[in-house]
């Protein structure tokens, strides 16, 4: 992150955002390989919960600034059939000087269906697209390097 900005100029522990979804076909559990039918996957919930953290934390950076994922820590604790609405509320609970801890808490018409912490930094934009594309850029070589080596 550059040295320039200072998080708590940005964010406060407390901001937070929340959103609602009503779960659909493409959410459920049908589009995996287990034996479980028209039920919320677990993989789509923590989707949602990632887009609740960036909502509360994203719109506030500077332009050149976004939140990228560290890390994630979620128990999903109930099933949710098709058809419910779930909300997803995501909470910044800690900072440093480099990334965001948000408090995630998802429940449905029922209660609580899910709770955990999730990990964002903050980066500049800019650099993260210089570092993929130089990752990209020397795959490329190593690729090109194994061709002229197989024709050999």
């Amino acid at each position: 992150m550059n040295e320039e900005i200072t998080l708590k100029d940005f964010l406060s522990i407390g901001q937070n955002a929340m959103a609602s979804r009503v779960v659909q076909h493409e959410d459920a559990t049908d589009n995996y390989n287990n034996d479980f039918m028209n039920l919320l996957a677990t993989p789509r919930l923590i989707h949602w919960a990632i887009d609740a953290s960036i909502k509360a934390i994203d719109p506030y950076l500077p332009e050149d600034y976004a939140s990228i994922g560290l890390s994630i820590n979620f128990v999903h604790t109930a099933p949710t059939s098709l058809g419910m609405t779930v909300t997803v509320h995501a909470s910044i609970i800690a900072m440093t000087e480099r990334d965001v801890t948000l408090s995630i808490k998802a429940w449905d018409e029922q209660g609580e269906i899910g709770h955990g912490l999730l990990k964002r930094a903050i980066v500049l934009k800019k650099a993260v697209l210089e570092k993929a594309e130089e990752r990209t850029r020397l795959l490329l070589i190593r690729q090109a390097n194994e061709q002229v080596k197989d024709m050999e």
